[in-house]
């Protein structure tokens, strides 16, 4: 191992070498804005994938992330370095901050590789390189395949994407997954193979709902605790994972008409289910799997209460805090206390959505009718299955009724805080305050588990 700080250095030298290497071409040669981009992408992947053998502690690579974070936003908002440097990452047309997710995805890998050092050496460097690689080379491929050859079009939540290139991403991401394994573990081969396809389909899934670089953060953080979770299982336990995988597919793609998700929002609801249940178990699938099914129901159906208006922001809305609660719970192995925060996100959503589609319907409707009405549901849809399944006996129906002041009180601050309710917008502000206040409301659910712990 060199100096942490030697280390440091070089890995910036570099960094330096292919941001002034590539912007020079860029003006020399005028080739392809995403060529650039997936170029520098690519650089930047395979340059992060030395950390392992460069650092021992995980402060350095934080401090590099750190960095690269405040260099990308001050090329940013600088008019003059957007204007040279940053065309490197900025000249194509669309909004992305992926290459500002990207290192802080690096950094949170890379101290999930340091918190394990009594096992393995090779296991934990490919539990590390492996998600990296995913999203290092088969999204890079994807997009210049997509850009020089796609012909088939789909609609994404940012314009379309090729069917050409989704299939490059499969193939690329098989690879990446399937070849390490192979040649560097003792995993079987029918054990590879499986892993390399539920892997490369979940990546795939991923890259055609993304937006924004949002991507390059969530990918490589679920692919890491998939493939950590896959590792020791058996063919027959990984057949198993991939019927299933169908299963959850089929049934979002069957139940469609009747829900008001819009394309690619659909593929977001079945990636909310299967890393729900891949994750956590069958136990963390039934949330998300109620709201899913019963949150048109809340209300008459209507012509104006169908229309097919929510695309995948809403549904990364509904899911951020609980597969936040999800993947706390997993690194710190707490899936059996975290179960009930990450209920109560569901459960506090539920409550909102209740909230938006009644005040429409009926806007006669008092509020205390209104907010009682909302909860209850929520509450009673939730958590009498939560009763179920976790017992009667013990702390769960005190948990259980702990809860219910916990939605009230994210539905309230939902109702007072979200303008034009009876015409509830689907605008981003919308989201990210319907999101903040159900995050809230979980959060109330820590004081009941630690009154029990």
């Amino acid at each position: 191992m060199v100096s942490p700080w030697l280390g440091m250095a070089l890995v910036l030298g570099v960094l330096g070498l292919l941001l002034g290497g590539l912007r020079w071409w860029q003006r020399r040669g005028a080739p392809h804005p995403e060529l650039i981009r997936k170029l520098l992408h690519v650089g930047m992947g395979l340059l992060t994938l030395s950390f392992p053998w460069l650092f021992q502690a995980s402060w350095p690579v934080l401090t590099l992330a750190v960095l690269s974070v405040g260099g990308f936003v001050v090329v940013r908002i600088s008019a003059r370095l957007r204007q040279t440097v940053g065309q490197v990452a900025g000249a194509v047309a669309r909004s992305s901050l992926g290459e500002i997710y990207f290192p802080v995805a690096v950094a949170i890998l890379f101290a999930l590789f340091v918190h394990y050092p009594d096992e393995e050496l090779i296991r934990r460097q490919l539990l590390y390189c492996i998600p990296i690689l995913l999203l290092t080379l088969a999204d890079a491929l994807a997009a210049l395949i997509g850009v020089h050859y796609g012909q088939w079009h789909y609609a994404t939540s940012e314009g379309y994407k090729s069917t050409e290139g989704s299939v490059a991403f499969f193939l690329c991401a098989f690879l990446c997954v399937h070849v390490p394994l192979l040649l560097w573990t003792s995993i079987g081969r029918t054990e590879t193979l499986l892993i390399a396809i539920l892997l490369a389909f979940l990546a795939t899934m991923f890259e055609a709902i993304a937006w924004g670089g949002l991507d390059n953060l969530a990918l490589p953080l679920v692919s890491y605790l998939l493939l950590r979770i896959y590792w020791p299982m058996s063919a027959t336990e990984l057949l198993a994972r991939l019927g299933i995988t169908a299963c959850v597919l089929l049934l979002v793609l069957v139940y469609a008409w009747r829900t008001t998700l819009v394309g690619s929002a659909m593929f977001g609801a079945f990636l909310v289910g299967y890393i729900s249940w891949a994750l956590g178990g069958w136990r963390w699938l039934v949330p998300p799997l109620i709201v899913f099914v019963t949150y048109t129901l809340l209300s008459p159906r209507t012509i104006y209460n169908s229309k097919k208006i929510h695309n995948i922001h809403a549904v990364v809305c509904v899911a951020s805090a609980g597969l936040l609660w999800l993947f706390v719970a997993r690194v710190l192995d707490r899936l059996e206390g975290l179960l009930y925060p990450f209920t109560l996100a569901f459960a506090a959503h539920l409550a909102i959505i209740g909230i938006a589609r009644l005040r429409r319907d009926y806007p006669q409707l008092g509020t205390t009718s209104l907010l009682t009405v909302c909860i209850l549901q929520a509450w009673v849809l939730l958590f009498l299955p939560y009763l179920v399944v976790e017992g009667f006996a013990g702390h769960a129906p005190w948990m259980v009724l702990g809860a219910l002041p916990a939605i009230a009180v994210a539905a309230c601050l939902f109702y007072w805080m979200q303008p034009e309710l009876h015409d509830c917008p689907v605008d981003t502000a919308r989201w990210v305050r319907q999101a903040g206040v159900a995050g809230m409301g979980s959060l109330l659910g820590l004081a009941p588990l630690s009154l029990i712990s």
